[in-house]
């Protein structure tokens, strides 16, 4: 069995000896071997601080992973209790400010109009209503880049984007609706959970709907490209003439 100092484990895990001394303090890891002063870990406290580190970045609270790890009997809706599994975004973390040369490096040039065209694709936000702005997703910025960066224009790319994601939310909510319709079939309208098993019921049916749904959507959206990929090369090659 592989065996850490507390600095390796750090470098291990992605983590800092802070927070495993932390973590250790929460009960969310075992106690280190002890050999005279020299504690030492091993692969379970590295597989323990993967998992946290995993969680964290899912958006879930050290409350919550230390209930996980600490009970794994626990129910989900008793880790997560149903208002914070609502109030839980599923997306990534809000990404930081950004300046206008950072807008610039990233997408070329931005007059106002640019600007105005970025916050209504919902590609970026405004701050608080004022002049600031942030990326929806740094994701999102990142690949437009990439596609400026091989000679795209950013109107066209700023358009197709919000074509894009505007049947994307269509398509996502006839997915999601599915839960709901689940519910009043069992249910009925307007029921509400109300005992520790309902509540379960309800949390998993969400979570387990939302998961398949992110599966089935990159699959379907993979064939989806591929089709339409074929479809563009084939109607272009149709207009060209060959020799």
């Amino acid at each position: 069995m592989t065996e850490y100092r507390i600095d390796d484990l750090a470098r291990a895990s992605g983590t800092t000896t802070r927070n495993i001394r932390g973590y250790q303090e929460r009960g969310l890891l075992p106690a280190p071997l002890r050999r005279g002063r020299v504690a030492i870990y091993t692969e379970r406290h590295l597989a323990n601080l993967r998992a946290i580190n995993r969680l964290l970045s899912n958006g879930f609270t050290l409350k919550h992973i230390g209930t996980f790890l600490t009970n794994p009997r626990a129910m989900v809706a008793e880790a997560l209790d149903l208002p914070d599994l609502l109030d839980l975004r599923w997306a990534q973390r809000r990404p930081d400010e950004i300046t206008h040369d950072e807008l610039e490096r990233a997408l070329g040039p931005v007059d106002a109009e640019t600007l105005d065209a970025l916050v209504d694709a919902r590609i970026l936000t405004r701050v608080d209503g004022s002049s600031r702005v942030r990326a929806v997703d740094d994701n999102i910025l990142r690949n437009l880049g990439r596609l400026v960066a091989r000679g795209m224009e950013l109107r066209t790319l700023i358009v197709v984007h919000h074509e894009f994601t505007d049947r994307l939310a269509d398509a996502v909510r006839v997915l999601m609706s599915g839960a709901r319709d689940e519910i009043v079939r069992r249910e009925g309208p307007g029921w509400i959970p109300s005992t520790p098993d309902e509540v379960e019921w309800v949390t998993d049916l969400l979570a387990t709907m939302r998961s398949s749904a992110t599966a089935n959507a990159y699959a379907a959206l993979d064939r989806a490209l591929d089709d339409a990929r074929d479809a563009e090369v084939k109607d272009y090659l149709a207009t060209v003439e060959m020799p």
